[in-house]
């Protein structure tokens, strides 16, 4: 079953529509819309939670439940997720801690090859 061009498109429009209206609607409800209380407070935490459960099953994919290896441990993925964490949590320099993870990755990853 292939659809032709159009459909894709019209496809891609319609769910680039349906996310932008999803993730603006509290900006225009009413303030008696709005949610409160530990709702709100909930809200806070839902774009790091839904990062987390995109990059936590990549990075662990390879990882077992078996002693640590040299190999385990220049995983770029691992690695570099280590040194995001590290990083970011005695600096507290977000893009700091990125583009060190970033480097690890790549640098890790070229020297594998």
């Amino acid at each position: 079953m292939t659809e032709g061009p159009a459909f894709i498109w019209g496809l891609i429009a319609l769910l680039t529509i349906v996310s932008l209206v999803a993730r603006n609607l509290f900006l225009v409800l009413p303030p008696a819309w709005q949610p409160r209380g530990r709702v709100a407070e909930a809200l806070r935490y839902a774009p790091l939670s839904a990062l987390l459960a995109i990059t936590v099953p990549e990075i662990l994919r390879d990882v077992r439940l078996a002693p640590l290896t040299p190999d385990l441990l220049l995983d770029p993925r691992l690695a570099a997720a280590v040194l995001l964490a590290l990083v970011l949590r005695f600096s507290r320099r977000p893009v700091l801690a990125l583009a060190l993870g970033a480097a690890a990755f790549f640098g890790l990853g070229a020297w594998g090859e």
